[in-house]
């Protein structure tokens, strides 16, 4: 890494990450649960909450499925049809926060506890380096933006796995809301980010901040792993699509989507297949 040069930065960059699956090895949500679990021994077991979501998520795929495959065999499947498909999702996602707030199975928790949980997340092979390379280019800004529940379990995870913290790098995700009296959590949460939508949201925000200080808007890179990174994907100037999830791939070749092949149409943006971060600095650099 130290062999690196930086590239010569001709504007700002903004550099954003999920973080479940992207970051991490595995997903974290049934790792945040737990760290309340052992003070509710009473309550529900998360799966309980898990088995409930698929139940609603079977429900919506047997209304879209139909629509989708239909478009499909009529090839007309657009960016549209699929930003209508993630956003119908809203409802399933509300309706499982709402379990979470009702059965308050995240009550009782500090955050010191959520940050040290945090600190147990073990991170992909390569992804620290890569964002301290990038903490050190000028005029590039880091952020992570997660459907996650917590900031301060990102943060642990973050500082656990050797990621600078000079400069800090901005959190956007989900959290819970906190006693002012006890400092422990309630049960009930912030839902800030719930679907794709949300995501490309806070993504043209920070790119609006950003273009504001530097009287340019930035270049955006994104990395996701999901089908609700997606969107954000294919609006970043260089996508890195992590993993191999199914979904995405069908819905890249659905949408005639190449990896790899910059969009001539959208201003040559391109969306890479990342299967190891060991190249993502290069990929990021020369597209």
């Amino acid at each position: 890494m130290s062999a690196l040069k930086h590239a010569a930065v001709r504007k700002s960059v903004l550099l954003a990450l999920d973080f479940d699956k992207t970051l991490t090895v595995a997903d974290t949500f049934n790792a945040i649960a737990s760290v309340a679990k052992h003070k509710h021994p009473n309550k529900r077991d998360f799966r309980w909450f898990t088995d409930k979501y698929m139940e609603d998520y079977a429900q919506h795929e047997s209304h879209w499925s139909p629509i989708i495959h239909k478009h499909a065999e009529n090839k007309s499947v657009t960016r549209s049809l699929m930003d209508q498909y993630l956003e119908s999702l809203r409802q399933v996602e509300n309706a499982s926060l709402e379990r979470i707030r009702d059965y308050k199975i995240l009550a009782g928790v500090s955050r010191v506890e959520l940050y040290n949980s945090g600190r147990q997340a073990l991170f992909q092979p390569g992804v620290a380096d890569v964002i301290n390379y990038f903490l050190r280019v000028p005029n590039c800004h880091v952020c992570v933006i997660s459907v996650n529940w917590s900031t301060d379990f990102i943060q642990g995870a973050l500082d656990a796995n050797g990621v600078s913290n000079q400069p800090p790098i901005s959190v956007y995700c989900n959290d819970l809301k906190f006693s002012k009296r006890t400092g422990l959590s309630t049960g009930t949460m912030y839902p800030r980010l719930v679907v794709a939508s949300d995501k490309v949201a806070v993504l043209e925000t920070q790119r609006e901040v950003l273009a504001s200080r530097y009287d340019s808007k930035p270049r955006l890179v994104y990395a996701g792993d999901s089908l609700t990174d997606l969107p954000a994907l294919l609006s970043a100037d260089v996508g890195l699509f992590v993993g191999q999830d199914d979904h995405v791939a069908k819905w890249c070749k659905l949408l005639d989507v190449e990896f790899s092949k910059p969009r001539f149409d959208e201003n040559d943006k391109t969306l890479h297949h990342l299967l190891g971060w060991g190249s993502a600095i290069d990929i990021i650099e020369n597209s």
